[in-house]
């Protein structure tokens, strides 16, 4: 926690010396996501991760220069992955991360009461919390601390598209995203071992 708001500190410190002629604001955020993780290994696995719904949220900053917004942000999302045999036996890995994407969103309308975008950039993502959970003939066994055996950042990028509605004294963001992740889970892999973390996100923002 004393990370996120280190970083939120940082932020909000940096649009106060934006210049005056351009448009700076904050937001809100939350949605809902389906994280699944992508592994390889040197043995073919006996089985293929599926989708581990959730929910994110956190914050948004934004830089309005007309036709390109400049857009960091501070999210809660779950990642991870679920394996399911039936309905009475699974396995989820729940990897929780404070995530810190910055975004270049491309205003295609920048005028107007809705404004269609497009939107790209990069993400870091600080591991505050990893958990196995396994359900064995429809018992939830104790859960399992992964902390040790995976990185604890994870870096990756992501695009999107969705729509803002300007409304008096504020807008509203409705738009999905992809996050592809680009390192490497494992702490110690073995040579042509690989995990790394996806997710489609489906999020609404209200910007102030």
């Amino acid at each position: 926690m004393k990370k996120l708001a280190i970083v939120l500190v940082l932020l909000m410190g940096a649009l106060a010396f934006v210049p005056q002629n351009t448009e700076a604001g904050v937001g809100i955020k939350a949605g809902f996501t389906l994280s699944k993780l992508l592994e390889k290994s040197p043995v073919p696995l006996p089985f293929e991760w599926a989708n581990l719904p959730y929910f994110t949220g956190g914050l948004s900053f934004g830089l309005n220069l007309g036709f390109v917004t400049i857009q960091p942000e501070v999210l809660y999302m779950r990642m991870g992955g679920r394996y399911e045999v039936d309905s009475a036996n699974s396995l989820e890995y729940r990897f929780d991360y404070v995530q810190v994407p910055v975004l270049l969103k491309f205003n295609i309308v920048p005028a107007g009461p809705i404004r269609p975008f497009i939107c790209g950039g990069g993400y870091g993502g600080y591991l505050i919390k990893a958990t196995g959970v396994m359900v064995a003939d429809g018992v939830e066994l104790p859960h399992m601390d992964l902390m040790d055996t995976y990185e604890k950042l994870d870096y990756g990028v992501l695009g999107g598209a969705g729509l803002t509605f300007k409304l008096p004294g504020l807008a509203l963001t409705v738009e999905g995203r992809y996050n592809y992740g680009l390192k490497n889970l494992w702490k110690d892999p073995v040579e042509g071992e690989f995990m790394r973390n996806t997710s489609i996100m489906a999020l609404v923002g209200i910007g102030f």
